[in-house]
């Protein structure tokens, strides 16, 4: 903010009138207040923001205690009352027992077992007292003395006075929870009405069956898990009276059982409170969970400072951080006050020294309105230039998009024109642009926009033809003119013609850049077509250019990418038409344009260089598929895969050819190379070394299109080649014409005299292959016999051997 606020002081100061002190200084007096009102507002929101998000930390950990105390109470209740059933069913199985026992059906002492064994499989009941319906002790689990039975006797008739409902077992008195036989304080007694479920049993209680529940092995069960620092788990009876508590320091009695717990008599199901559980006790977090079935409250519960302890600690920390960066806030605005106090006194001095810099201020202005006028036009001819002439036309090109009349953008460049630099000298060429441009002005109307694009380039914007073919007289006439001598040229006389290039709006583009580039493509159209013309641009011919430039440029990453596929097409020996080999064909995957032939890339790829890295991929692959059809136990034959003049020029080029057969484990008799006569062109001495390493690898060579160069059978008599293929042009012409079979028979017989074989490629008829046989022709390869083919249907004719026409 203060630097912004500086930067339009500034800019008023040094380009606006002078201004008094008195408005400064009331500016800045305002932006201290700002500051300082600003810092404290922020100050306030973020102890604001601070304290709600201690607030809602706070909220978050109590209501996380909570739902894991209500969890810990309802797992321990859930199993007592899962502890509680199992003791009904002893007591539904000791009825039973009794039932049967009273027919004399089960002896007293099948009646002792089996309480035994139902007593040794739930280990959470540590005795167990069979009693008649007249409370007489009937079998018991120990040895019972005479002291221990009238208590738990009174204490099981004053239990039986309560009506309890819906609990599955009454749990006696505490006080005399200890009262058989042993001081164990955890073992709590409960109470089962015996009542037989056998059929014709009556439905009265016919005794009590007393279950010893061992809290300390029940609650033990639950000392591993992980509750927190300050929380324990507490068992309470109905009435409020403690029973037991596991905590961190293990199973203890926190207060006596006779003395009532001093919280309010918890009601319902379920529920959560902060009070003290104990008295004299810090308050504590508490969730209680009882069973209807189970004369039992269960209590999971946390200490208060335990639950505040944490927050409390991090919330002294946000304080203690807010403090210091309220501190240094505090600081930093004071800081600022006296930065924008030595401001003002800086500020004040430059509007008092505004004053003297004034005119300096007006001779600038004028001399950037002069540079601006500089920057928009050639400095040599006066036109505009090109940034100035994109300008423009952008800005009548959005006026032309309402208008019914046509505009048209045209290219000018003069034929030529590096020749006359090159002899005269720059000082000419530069009186030679001056005069077209004012041939350009004469000729042009003052609505039209002439500008210099660069050298000897010229554009022009006709704007506002009533028709398109207006284009084609004023075009004429500037040739025509433009194409006259141009004298008095530091005493020469020139004459230079123009070729143009013309597009039109909207029709050849929308925009300038589109418009120019158009222009360009047609003007260069015209010097192909013969220079001193013009030329519209023809969007065919652009798009078969753009086609053949992405190819062009896509090229290098087709073959990284493994874009490329081969197709092979057979050769077939005529005497019995076996296959001989066959001829690699590569072939361009292009995922936009579909399946290229090599006609549309090799070219390019031989100007650009890419033809090394595309014919080494076509060695490679061609080993790789001898490979293959090796592996699949095929009898293999030769493939001729074709290399360019640039390839032979390379003095590696048989090392990684030997590199590549090795690699690929094959033999160099599996392949066969075949060049072309442009192969023997100069630097012939290097090509025919390379041959010869070829040859004495063991790889055969092949002469492709014999007879469409400068070659004779008498000039490469003496050059390493095994195999010689006619051209297609020969093998066309044998049925219209008797010479082209003569020179035919002549090859092959003066082929067959300097021992090489004799190919013939192109065969698309019966005529065709009958002849050649006849002539004494060993192979032949053409359209006839088979086209080209993907590996696997060439795969197939290797298993066949023998490919007859059809």
């Amino acid at each position: 903010m203060t630097s912004l606020y500086a930067r339009r002081l500034c800019y008023l100061l040094l380009f606006r009138r002078p201004v008094s002190t008195m408005p400064l200084r009331m500016g800045w007096r305002g932006m201290r207040l700002a500051c300082v009102g600003a810092a404290l507002l922020v100050l306030g929101l973020v102890w604001w923001l601070a304290w709600q998000s201690v607030a809602a930390e706070r909220a978050q950990l109590e209501i996380s205690t909570r739902q894991q105390q209500a969890s810990l109470a309802a797992v321990v209740a859930e199993n007592l009352a899962q502890v509680v059933n199992k003791g009904q069913l002893m007591a539904l199985a000791a009825g039973d027992t009794l039932a049967s026992h009273a027919r004399g059906q089960q002896t007293a002492a099948e009646v002792h077992r089996r309480l035994s064994t139902m007593l040794v499989a739930e280990q959470s009941f540590a005795r167990y007292l069979l009693l008649d319906a007249s409370l007489a002790p009937m079998d018991s689990s120990y040895a019972l003395a005479r002291g221990e039975l009238a208590p738990l006797v009174a204490a099981l008739r004053q239990a039986l006075r309560a009506p309890v409902a819906g609990q599955a077992a009454r749990l006696l008195p505490a006080a005399q929870a200890s009262a058989p036989g042993s001081p164990d304080l955890w073992q709590i007694p409960l109470a089962y009405a015996l009542r037989p479920t056998e059929s014709g049993a009556t439905s009265a209680a016919g005794g009590y069956l007393l279950l010893m529940l061992d809290l300390g092995y029940f609650l033990n069960l639950y000392r591993d898990v992980e509750m927190g620092a300050g929380s324990a788990i507490h068992l309470f009876d109905t009435q409020g009276g403690p029973l037991a508590e596991l905590g961190a320091q293990g199973l203890t009695l926190p207060f006596s059982r006779s003395q009532a717990a001093p919280v309010t008599l918890m009601e319902g199901s379920r529920g959560a409170a902060v009070a003290a559980l104990q008295p004299g006790a810090a308050p504590s977090q508490f969730s209680w969970r009882r069973s209807a079935q189970s004369p039992f409250i269960v209590v999971a519960s946390r200490g208060q400072e335990w639950v505040d302890g944490p927050h409390r600690e991090g919330s002294r920390k946000v304080w203690t951080l807010l403090g210091v960066l309220s501190v240094c806030m505090l600081l930093a605005v004071g800081g600022m006050l006296r930065v924008l106090r030595h401001q003002e006194g800086l500020f004040v001095a430059l509007s008092v020294a505004n004053r003297d810099k004034h005119a300096l201020i007006d001779q600038l202005e004028r001399e950037k309105t002069k540079a601006l006028e500089l920057a928009a036009n050639d400095h040599l001819t006066g036109l505009h230039n090109r940034r100035m002439f994109n300008e423009l036309v952008a800005s009548h090109l959005a006026l032309a998009r309402r208008s019914r009349k046509f505009y048209a953008l045209m290219y000018l460049d003069l034929d030529r024109f590096k020749a006359i630099n090159d002899s005269l000298g720059h000082h000419v060429g530069d009186l030679l642009l001056q005069a077209v441009a004012g041939r350009l002005r004469q000729l042009l109307r003052r609505s039209d926009i002439i500008a210099r694009m660069g050298g000897d380039e010229f554009a022009v914007l006709v704007t506002g033809m009533d028709a398109m073919a207006d284009m084609d007289a004023l075009a004429a006439k500037l040739i025509e003119s433009l194409s006259q001598p141009y004298e008095g040229l530091e005493g020469h006389t020139l004459q230079v013609t123009p070729s143009m290039g013309v597009a039109f709006f909207p029709r050849d583009g929308h925009d300038v850049t589109l418009l120019c580039r158009n222009a360009d493509a047609a003007m260069y159209a015209s010097k192909r077509a013969g220079r001193g013309r013009f030329s519209y641009y023809d969007a065919t011919a652009s798009a078969d250019s753009a086609r053949g430039y992405a190819l062009e440029r896509e090229l290098p990453r087709a073959v990284a990418e493994q874009q490329l596929v081969l197709h092979f097409q057979p050769k077939v020996r005529l005497n019995d038409c076996r296959i001989m080999g066959f001829e690699a064909l590569v072939r361009w995957q292009h995922p936009e344009y579909g399946l290229i032939h090599p006609g549309e890339f090799i070219a390019s790829a031989e100007a650009t260089g890419a033809i090394r890295a595309l014919g080494d991929w076509v060695l490679k692959a061609c080993c790789r598929q001898v490979a293959a059809w090796r592996a699949l136990g095929l009898d293999t034959v030769p493939i001729a895969f074709n290399v360019s003049p640039v390839q032979l020029r390379d003095g590696a080029f048989a090392e990684r050819l030997a590199a590549h057969i090795a690699d690929h484990g094959i033999a160099p008799s599996d392949l066969m190379m075949e060049i072309t006569e442009s192969c023997l062109i100069e630097p012939r001495a290097l090509a025919l070394s390379v041959l010869e390493q070829v040859r004495d690898m063991g790889v055969s060579i092949g002469l492709d299109d014999f007879g469409t160069g400068f070659s004779s059978l008498s000039q490469i008599k003496d050059l390493p080649i095994d195999t010689l293929k006619l051209d297609r042009s020969f093998v066309n012409d044998i049925r219209s014409s008797s010479e082209a079979g003569v020179i035919v028979t002549s090859v092959i017989t003066l082929a067959h005299n300097l021992k090489m074989r004799v190919v013939a490629e192109g065969v698309e008829l019966m005529d065709q292959l009958v002849y050649l046989k006849t002539a004494g022709c060993d192979e032949a390869q053409g359209y006839f016999l088979s086209r080209p083919v993907g590996a696997h249907a060439a795969e197939e004719m290797l298993r066949a051997a023998y490919l007859h026409p059809a």
